[in-house]
């Protein structure tokens, strides 16, 4: 009885003492453009060309929703009479009128500044309960 508890014990301390002083890589980030080309790999009839398009474009479908997620209610605000989809197709529209070079840069900063834009919180906290 003794064994397993100091067996457990070892196995949820050896990942914690291996990565002690080691760096993980950062989590994958998006440009802007990066963004818009997994976002717009559909074909004309709306369907994925391939599954590695489709992963594509349900990482930059995820990846908008995420964005949008984090900074509902703060940095911009969903008034709800727009669907999702026609948010985020306003958003990707807007990203491929930014010029080249700012399109290199953090897809997330340039969402949340597109929604804060056409979306923006009220000065007051709502009302009601």
């Amino acid at each position: 009885m003794h064994v397993s508890l100091l067996l457990i014990a070892l196995c949820l301390c050896l990942p914690n003492a291996r990565g002690q002083g080691a760096a993980y890589p950062p989590a994958p980030r998006l440009s802007a453009e990066q963004l818009m080309v997994y976002y717009g790999v559909a074909s004309d009839d709306g369907e994925a060309r391939d599954p590695g398009a489709l992963f594509h474009q349900q990482y930059a479908r995820g990846y908008l929703a995420g964005v949008a997620d984090a900074g509902q209610g703060r940095q911009w605000c969903d008034t709800g009479r727009i669907k999702t989809v026609e948010i985020d197709a306003q958003v990707i529209a807007e990203l491929k009128q930014l010029p080249v070079r700012a399109r290199q840069g953090d897809a997330a900063i340039l969402v949340v500044a597109i929604l804060a834009r056409h979306f923006p919180c009220s000065a007051s906290p709502p009302k009601g309960g």
